[in-house]
């Protein structure tokens, strides 16, 4: 095993997903904050998620790196099956965020609107002289 492979496996495997949350932080922020039913003071729940997202985008690209990586020959092969792995990883990581994020919010929208209270005799009369 190369030294220098399992070292550039690893470091790819670490920044990869780090970069990409990084890119979806200010975006996944505001979408997981107004998804709180009841928000946390300085958008804590938020800021839980975004962080949990960080853990489980690194440890599952890191799994893959471990258990596919190529540690043996030249650090070029090395280094594209880790690039490889590290883009097949981060892309499960967001399309499970994705799609776990994306779900309420596609609740919310196929809901139906609340029923408007029907208006009474009074009302009614009002808004037909000023109409």
């Amino acid at each position: 095993m190369s030294e220098l492979n399992f070292v550039f496996t690893l470091v790819i495997a670490i920044v990869g997903p780090i970069v990409a949350i990084s890119y979806l932080r200010s975006i996944l922020l505001v979408v997981l904050d107004s998804l709180c039913i009841a928000p946390l003071p300085g958008k804590a729940g938020a800021h839980f998620w975004v962080r949990s997202a960080y853990v489980l985008a690194v440890a599952g690209t890191l799994v893959l790196a471990l258990l596919f990586g190529e540690f043996q020959g030249e650090p070029l092969a090395a280094v594209h099956r880790a690039l490889l792995l590290t883009a097949a990883g981060c892309f499960v990581s967001i399309a499970i965020i994705t799609r776990r994020v994306w779900a309420p919010v596609q609740d919310r929208l196929v809901a139906p609107a609340k029923p408007v209270a029907p208006l009474g005799p009074i009302a009614a009369a009002a808004a037909r002289a000023g109409a």
